[in-house]
């Protein structure tokens, strides 16, 4: 009985139906079901200790929670009187990184005070308010509020002051300054004092309405002031902190403004342009897939040339090479530091990497040489992947699936991570009653040791041990997400190889359709979730931990740099682990993702599958070196020039408008989205091309002819003269008509 999911009637003895497939590394399956419920066992623990009314809601200086608590269910808006004093107070809480322990003096409001007016202000709190005692201090508000969500923030509002003419020449000591009619005269003299600069001495203020003062002046500019209201208890440095925050919330809402504004330009240039570039550049490698390739390739060798000839100029070689034989001869024995550059990098340094690079690039010449039958099978590779796009188009959609899980695993770990570090939520009456016991609210000035119960950031063994559960578990998620994108995607593109056969004539043609390839891929989805969940698990567990001994090396490297000053050998030793670790999980990530393409062939486990990488890296080393270097070439110019394009033409397209509103920002969010789903096309691009490779090698090891393999495919790789085997001899045509 053939399964409804069977995509491929026959795929030899290389592809499995998922008729045939079972489930692969049960163990370790099982233990990721074991995590996960773990995963949720801890999420239960942290939303049931701490409250969810804590990220919900804000809450006031009494603790009652916005909206929720009585009395101030009418009031869902929380506003920050004193915001300038609480930075400073709790400045100690904000510079080792606990910004969730930050607890500002609130008040609840029904509306964001939205202006400032010096003859009608407004109050807020005071005795009056919910909750609140007879002592309670009221607050006028000195900044006009902006709303973002449920929180009043402040902005800058400044107001125009001080606006005159003033002339600095003559000066206001000349006798003829003096002798002008109707002068302007400041403590019995013409001459006026500049604020902003105090060294200006000889400056007079100009009465528009004299012109006798207009004609006498023979430079006059035009002073303009703007003036801000601030509590009276004000400190010039809480100004400054004032105003960086609300700078940093104006240029914010500037930002969103500007978005909300041009959201339609937003949408069609950071979504639609994307995929419309993304499938004219498939046009492209299909017409020119040959001239695209070698122009990367030889892009690749201008591009090293260019390297090496600069550190050969920074070596100081420009003056002959008589003058390079005399630094490499002398380099071993003459005891002294060559020249050094203004980057402290002496000249031999740069002499050697240049040599390094000389010869690096000459192994790249006689690499492309010697490869040059793989490329050109790579070519034949690059434009039969762009037949996969055209016949199933909804691959390039979804990656955008895996994005969206990634956002959604983010979310859960920020959320339940705050939970797990909040279960002691501290409240701004905790902090109150240590800046009283150390103020007795005199000063802003609180010593970091007063907040040390705030600012330790492991306040318990147990919060801890969950918390690395946790994000260990979160991370282990993502990559979980990233290697069945991944698997589902080559599957997709192995079902189109393998629904190749030949017709009547004998001629290799794709039979059926696929629609877009809708079915295809959430079949492809549904085969690795239900068969090889196991594999994908261990697999993802793998990257898991080598990302888990990098943030470790990561740390240990950041708590040492002391040491590593004083200490020179340690300095060496910590790169050249870093560097060899870097090396490890580049390697494990290059098998294990190739390993995935063999799981989604032959259905094989995951150890399996990575013997079957090993197999192909033995056998066709250079093939596989070659496709890797021009998809990622490819990848590389394809996934920034569609967004540098997008972003431009919305940078044009803003800038146009009779009133546009942030031109810099709508290019730069244009600019990420379309960066988002560029590198997604990527990843299905050189995934479909690791895929391809995989399945017209193993069709050519199998079948002579190769039975799968498109005529167009059999044609670039030299394979349209082969016939079948005859009594173990391959005979080709030309021995046949020999014959």
């Amino acid at each position: 009985m053939v399964c409804a999911c069977d995509l491929v009637d026959n795929g030899g003895d290389i592809f499995k139906p998922m008729s045939k497939r079972c489930c692969t590394d049960i163990i370790c399956l099982l233990i990721f079901i074991l995590y996960t419920i773990i995963m949720i066992t801890i999420a239960i623990i942290s939303l049931s200790n701490g409250n969810i009314n804590w990220v919900l809601y804000p809450t006031d200086y009494k603790d009652q929670f916005c909206g929720l608590a009585d009395g101030v269910v009418d009031k869902p808006y929380i506003f920050y009187p004193q915001l300038d004093r609480d930075i400073l107070t709790q400045m100690p809480i904000l510079l080792v990184g606990a910004w969730w322990r930050f607890q500002p003096y609130g008040i609840c409001v029904e509306q964001c005070p939205s202006r400032f007016s010096l003859s009608d202000p407004s109050t807020y709190g005071g005795p009056s308010y919910p909750g609140a005692n007879l002592t309670d201090p009221s607050f006028y508000n000195y900044a006009p509020q902006e709303k973002a969500f449920l929180y009043c923030l402040p902005t800058l509002d400044p107001q125009l002051g001080l606006r005159r003419e003033v002339c600095g020449e003559p000066a206001c000591t000349d006798p003829a300054v003096q002798a002008l009619p109707g002068l302007i005269t400041t403590n019995g003299t013409a001459c006026t004092t500049i604020e902003s600069d105090k060294s200006v001495t000889t400056a007079w203020e100009v009465d528009m309405d004299v012109p006798a003062q207009v004609a006498a002046c023979n430079f006059r500019v035009q002073e303009v002031n703007t003036q801000n209201f601030l509590p009276p208890d004000a400190t010039e440095e809480s100004r400054r902190y004032e105003e960086m925050f609300a700078e940093y919330v104006a240029s914010g809402f500037a930002v969103l403004t500007a978005l909300q504004t041009n959201r339609n330009v937003v949408l069609i240039m950071g979504i639609l342009a994307p995929f419309a570039f993304t499938a004219a550049w498939f046009v492209l490698l299909f017409l020119f897939a040959g001239f695209l390739v070698l122009l990367a390739l030889l892009g690749m060798l201008v591009v090293m040339c260019m390297i090496t000839v600069y550190f050969f100029y920074r070596a100081g070689w420009a003056d002959g090479v008589a003058t390079a034989a005399s630094v490499l001869a002398t380099f071993p024995t003459n005891g002294t530091s060559s020249s050094v550059s203004s980057q402290g990098i002496s000249q031999t340094i740069y002499a050697i990497m240049g040599v390094l690079a000389a010869v690096s690039t000459i192994m790249y010449i006689i690499f492309l040489f010697v490869s040059r039958e793989s490329i050109i099978r790579c070519i034949s590779i690059v434009r039969e992947v762009t037949k996969v796009f055209w016949s199933l188009p909804f691959m390039a959609v979804w990656p955008l699936m895996g994005v969206a899980w990634y956002m959604f695993i983010i979310f859960y770990g920020i959320l339940i991570g705050g939970f797990i570090v909040t279960t002691d939520q501290n409240t701004f009456a905790s902090i109150a009653s240590v800046v009283e016991a150390q103020t007795n609210g005199t000063s802003v000035d609180v010593s970091a040791d007063a907040f040390s119960q705030f600012t330790d950031l492991s306040s318990s063994t147990q919060q801890r041990i969950l918390l690395v559960i946790h994000l260990v578990g979160c991370i282990w998620a993502l990559y979980i997400t990233q290697c069945s994108v991944y698997t589902t995607l080559s599957r997709s593109a192995a079902v189109w190889f393998f629904s190749h056969g030949p017709d009547e004539s004998g001629q290799v043609v794709q039979k059926g359709t696929f629609y877009c390839g809708l079915r295809v891929v959430l079949v492809c989805a549904y085969c690795v979730i239900a068969r090889h969940l196991g594999s994908i698990a261990f697999g993802a567990a793998i990257l898991t931990i080598m990302t888990i001994l990098r943030l470790i090396l990561q740390a240990i490297d950041h708590y040492t740099k002391d040491m590593q000053q004083s200490n020179f050998l340690l300095k060496v030793c910590m790169k050249c682990v870093q560097c060899c670790l870097w090396c490890m999980d580049k390697t494990v990530k290059f098998i294990t993702f190739y390993g995935f393409i063999f799981v989604a062939i032959e259905g094989s486990s995951f150890c399996g599958a990575c013997m079957s990488t090993f197999g192909f890296i033995m056998k066709y080393p250079a093939q596989m070196t070659v496709n890797r270097l021009v998809a990622q070439i490819l990848s590389f110019v394809i996934s920034l020039s569609i967004p540098a394009a997008a972003a431009s033409i919305a940078f044009m397209w803003v800038d146009s408008l009779t009133e546009s509103e942030g031109p810099l920002s709508v290019a730069g969010t244009v600019f990420l989205m379309a960066f988002t789903i560029a590198s997604a096309v990527t990843d299905v691009f050189r995934c479909c091309i690791d895929t391809v490779f995989v399945c017209a090698f193993k069709d050519m090891e199998d079948n002579t002819p190769p039975k799968f393999m498109s005529q167009s495919l059999q044609t670039g790789f030299g394979l349209d003269d082969i016939e079948k085997k005859e009594d173990g001899v391959e005979l080709t045509k030309a021995k046949e008509e020999k014959a």
